[in-house]
């Protein structure tokens, strides 16, 4: 096997992309997985570290949180010894961790990370769920002033904890927002409301959503349409996965009732006080290398392949970038300009030329 590889990388800070034809292929460490990328998909995260340097502490940079590909080696390790090459997994990137990330055709993954792809479920599918995903389960299940602090339905303790009751989530079609949906439903919830393009309407409630509102709808208008819908009980909880304090944050506080919990994806959201309107509001960065959030990693991650594999649990919709890598930039352009909509952007580094 070679030991250089394409990537993409921003050789300094604030400085365009550039592929890198002989960039060095990563070695994994104990417990690490080397693994061919298949498909990455892209975040608007990515873009803000191009721009801004955030989170990033050495160049030249690779970026790329959301990983689907192929074991071709296995490090030292109890738990990297679970996994053997050939296999198809799912993991992450690290914030920061160029040798974990996969704008390129090789990166490392933490095996405790990682989790094997179920035939059912095509690498670019699985591309779009890491990132997504794990921020719509921290969301829910972390503590307040983290979460909405919601008892999980996985991990040995796991129970469906929220039958019959009601939630409201405003940006449904986000790739944050797919995946809240998707946990509310296996959390037990009766009623999982949501806003978006309302061309998106067969697709959220093909995973879950009872009722899909338009996503410009206003809080006098939010009001009305609740008042609508039969048999609904109080809202107690929502969960903002847009981030913005005059759109979707203010329908999140409208929505849920006085002592209820609103947490939002925006962590420099800044509002009143964390009790506003009587109701309790929550902000966060995910945080997979805090106890907490190494907790809540293990118990989805844990229980990842067999709810794909049972389609409890579904990708969002990937939109195949051309050019490979090369592909990237002009991609990232397309979620900086908010031009992108009920979709996953997705490159596949193995067709960069």
């Amino acid at each position: 096997m070679a030991n250089i590889q394409k990537a993409l990388v921003v050789p300094a800070k604030g400085t365009d992309f550039v592929v890198d034809a002989a960039f060095p292929i990563p070695v994994p460490g104990n417990d690490q997985l080397l693994v061919k990328t298949k498909a990455v998909a892209l975040n608007p995260v990515d873009y803000f570290m191009q721009k801004t340097g955030m989170f990033v502490e050495t160049y030249p940079a690779v970026l790329g949180l959301d990983i689907a590909g192929e074991v071709v080696k296995v490090g030292e390790g109890e738990v990297a010894s679970k996994f053997k090459a050939g296999d198809r997994v799912i993991f992450p990137g690290g914030l920061g961790i160029s040798e974990k990330n996969g704008f390129q055709q090789y990166a490392v993954a933490d095996a405790k990370f990682s989790a094997i792809v179920p035939p059912n479920v095509s690498y670019d599918e699985a591309a779009t769920i890491p990132l997504g995903l794990f921020t719509a389960y921290y969301g829910l299940y972390e503590a307040v002033p983290k979460g909405l602090g919601l008892t999980s339905f996985a991990g040995p303790d796991g129970v469906q904890a929220y039958t019959g009751q009601a939630i409201f989530i405003p940006g449904g079609s986000s790739s944050v927002g797919t995946g809240a949906i998707q946990l509310a439903k296996l959390s037990g919830f009766k009623f999982i409301i949501t806003t978006a393009s309302l061309k998106h309407t067969d697709f959220l409630k093909s995973i879950g959503a009872t009722h899909v509102l338009d996503r410009s709808i206003t809080v006098d208008e939010l009001r009305a349409a609740l008042k609508e819908i039969e048999g609904l009980p109080e809202i107690k909880y929502a969960y903002d996965a847009i981030g913005d304090l005059d759109t979707s944050f203010r329908l999140a506080l409208e929505a849920v009732v006085p002592k209820g919990n609103v947490v939002t994806v925006n962590p420099r959201l800044v509002y009143d006080s964390p009790d506003k309107d009587g109701k309790v509001t929550s902000k966060f960065m995910t945080e997979r290398s805090s106890p907490s959030g190494e907790a809540h990693m293990r118990n989805l991650w844990g229980d990842l392949t067999r709810l794909l594999e049972t389609g409890a649990l579904k990708g969002s919709r990937p939109e195949i970038l051309p050019g490979g890598l090369a592909g990237i930039p002009a991609g990232l352009d397309r979620l900086a300009k908010q031009e992108v909509s009920g979709v996953k952007l997705v490159a596949r580094p193995e067709e960069t030329l």
